[in-house]
């Protein structure tokens, strides 16, 4: 009899040290996802930042691709420029870069079809007697204001090199004679904005 009653004590005692480690191990893996539970829905809330770049012209929304147009080139013309505001109404800070996509001057069409970005630059810059440049006035632009992205396109009454001012300058004139309509210049800009700072 008090074999019996010895062992039902400890039966008593492994159920209660049981169920209190029970217990334990329940209240412990609650906390632990509770701790893991708080931990990821921070890290979302704060890793979730809004992203909003605009790019305007005159006050009208543009998209990406943005499209300059010159009506007719001479020696001596005024100088050329027209620009982008590009707007950073976001949470983090927009780094701009751009690629030209395409260029078409009287009848000469280069697209990057063809030539890569940095071909079609160097076409603009070294073929003919009018610089055609293309600036950004800040690559990074912070959180509420604004960037400006421009071209400009300048033709002196002498560039330094006669035959070629002769050669484009009679054929923008004939080009004007059989295309009035037309635009001389068309040049086709894709502006990118991102979050990360692009390499050099």
């Amino acid at each position: 009899m008090a074999k019996k009653n010895k062992i039902k004590k400890i039966k008593r005692k492994v159920r209660r040290s049981t169920l209190f480690f029970l217990i334990f191990a329940f209240m412990a893996n609650a906390f632990a996802w509770f701790i893991y539970s708080n931990k990821v829905s921070n890290q979302l809330t704060t890793g979730v930042k809004s992203w909003k770049i605009t790019f305007e012209q005159d006050g009208n929304d543009l998209t990406d691709n943005v499209f300059f147009e010159i009506d007719s080139i001479y020696p001596g013309m005024e100088p050329f420029q027209e620009s982008i505001e590009i707007k950073n109404s976001g949470e983090l800070p927009a780094y701009i870069t751009y690629t030209v996509k395409s260029v078409k001057i009287l009848d000469e069409t280069y697209t990057d079809e063809d030539y890569t970005s940095d071909k079609l630059l160097e076409i603009l810059r070294t073929r003919y007697p009018f610089q055609v440049t293309f600036t950004i006035d800040q690559p990074e632009i912070p959180v509420g204001t604004v960037g400006t992205f421009s071209v400009h396109l300048d033709w002196p009454y002498e560039s330094g090199n006669d035959e070629l001012d002769t050669y484009w300058g009679k054929k923008s004139y004939q080009y004007q004679q059989d295309y009035p309509d037309e635009k001389q210049i068309q040049i086709n800009v894709k502006l990118v904005a991102s979050q990360k700072k692009p390499q050099n």
